[in-house]
């Protein structure tokens, strides 16, 4: 198997995460699904890092959320986000895979469960999310992930990057069976989240 050759935007995306890395906000992207009545959803996510081997990135939730059923119900999603200080907009189009206990193939968990900080890990011990206030019983704390810890896998296959300083450039990116191909176009009337 051949060495994981970085794409453009992929490269062009952690250079604005590093430009940006003062803001705290940085980390924290929008994930947009469908509802199971296809209506669209969009929640704040925090960023967990990029594969080793591919193009995708991590996020965390809880097994007991709404998004997995949204997301078994419809594994096509949508990330934004925005870095202030370089004006960046990146969106990318996903294919969302659940990392569960029963389906971990690459050890995802396990990896991105340590890099977490106590009060991270503590959540996933919670009364269940969205039940009544007081409803539900707290799990048993343990050292090792919970089976109501899923890492989500987004891989993207469609990326379009805008980037909005003095000269506005907009690149569209998109996977193609020979590699990311990559197609400079017009910036849209919209392209300004400030609007």
């Amino acid at each position: 198997m051949s060495a994981f050759e970085m794409p453009k935007w992929q490269d062009l995306l952690k250079k604005a995460i590093q430009k940006n890395r003062r803001d705290a906000h940085n980390r924290y992207i929008q994930l947009a699904t469908l509802s199971e009545t296809g209506k669209p959803r969009v929640r704040m996510v925090v960023f967990r890092g990029f594969s080793e081997t591919t193009s995708a990135l991590f996020i965390i939730t809880d097994s007991r959320s709404r998004k997995i059923q949204e997301l078994q119900s419809c594994s096509e999603v949508e990330v934004g986000w925005y870095f202030t200080q370089s004006r960046e907009q990146f969106r990318l189009q996903c294919d969302a895979t659940l990392h569960t206990s029963e389906s971990d193939r690459g050890a995802h968990r396990d990896r991105i469960w340590q890099a977490l900080s106590d009060s991270a890990r503590a959540q996933f011990f919670w009364k269940e999310p969205g039940a009544p206030l007081g409803v539900g019983s707290e799990l048993n704390v343990s050292a090792n992930p919970p089976d109501t810890f899923v890492v989500v896998e987004l891989a993207p296959d469609h990326v379009d990057h805008l980037i909005l300083a003095k000269r506005q450039l907009r690149t569209i990116s998109t996977l193609t069976e020979v590699g990311w191909q990559e197609m400079p176009v017009n910036p849209e009337d919209d392209r300004s989240p400030t609007r």
